[in-house]
C-alpha cells in the first residue's frame, strides 16, 4: 500500500501542477534522488520529485487494535498496521526561479488537500480510507544531514508527513491473493 499511496499522491500533485501551469505531460515524478553511482536519474531533470525518506508506525490508539476474526472465523489475525510516510518534495529545475514557483504551487496543493478521502476524491484507490497530509518543520541541521546522507546536492524542497497508510498481510483478506 506504500507504493499505491505514493503513486496516487504523485498523480494528484501532477494533475494539480499541470493544470496550474497549463502544461501537457508530467511535471512530477516519484523517484529516488540519486542512482547507486550517485548520478542524478535523467527522469528527474526539470521535474518536481517525490521521494520517500522515512516510515514510522502510527501510534495513535484509534489506528491500532487487537486481534480480529480471520477469514474462516476459527483463527484470529492481526489488524492492519498504519504507517506514517515522510516524503520529500524537491524542485529540480535548470531555472532556479521556475523551481521555486513549482515548489510554491506544490505547497499550495498540500495546503488545499490536508485530508484526502473518498468524499473529496472518489477516485482514491480502494484500500485507502483517509490520508492526512502535514507539513513537517525540520531544523536546518536535520535537513543538512538528510541531504548529506542521500549523497546529492541540495535542491529546494519541503517535507510532508502522510498519515494513516494501512498495511496488512494478504492472509487478512476475504479473497485470497488480493495484494495490499
Amino acid at each position: 500500500m506504500i507504493d499505491v499511496t505514493l503513486q496516487y499522491l504523485t498523480q494528484r500533485l501532477n494533475q494539480y501542477l499541470v493544470t496550474r501551469a497549463g502544461l501537457d505531460g508530467n511535471i512530477v515524478v516519484l523517484n529516488k534522488l540519486s542512482n547507486i553511482d550517485m548520478s542524478q536519474p535523467k527522469e528527474n531533470f526539470n521535474k518536481v520529485i517525490v521521494t520517500l525518506i522515512n516510515l514510522e508506525c502510527e501510534r495513535n490508539k484509534q489506528f491500532s487494535g487487537g486481534l480480529r476474526p480471520g477469514i474462516d472465523q476459527s483463527n484470529q489475525v492481526n489488524p492492519a498496521i498504519y504507517l506514517n510516510l515522510d516524503i520529500l518534495v524537491s524542485a529540480n529545475f535548470d531555472n532556479y526561479s521556475e523551481g521555486l514557483k513549482f515548489l510554491t504551487w506544490a505547497i499550495g496543493f498540500f495546503q488545499e488537500s490536508r485530508v484526502l478521502d473518498h468524499t473529496n476524491d472518489p477516485l482514491m484507490p480502494s484500500g485507502l480510507e483517509s490520508l492526512g497530509l502535514e507539513f513537517e518543520n525540520s531544523p536546518s541541521a536535520k535537513i543538512e544531514n538528510l541531504w548529506a546522507a542521500m549523497g546529492v546536492s541540495y535542491l529546494p524542497s519541503v517535507m510532508y508527513k502522510i498519515r494513516h497508510v494501512p498495511v496488512e498481510s494478504e492472509h487478512n483478506h476475504d479473497s485470497p491473493g488480493v495484494p495490499t
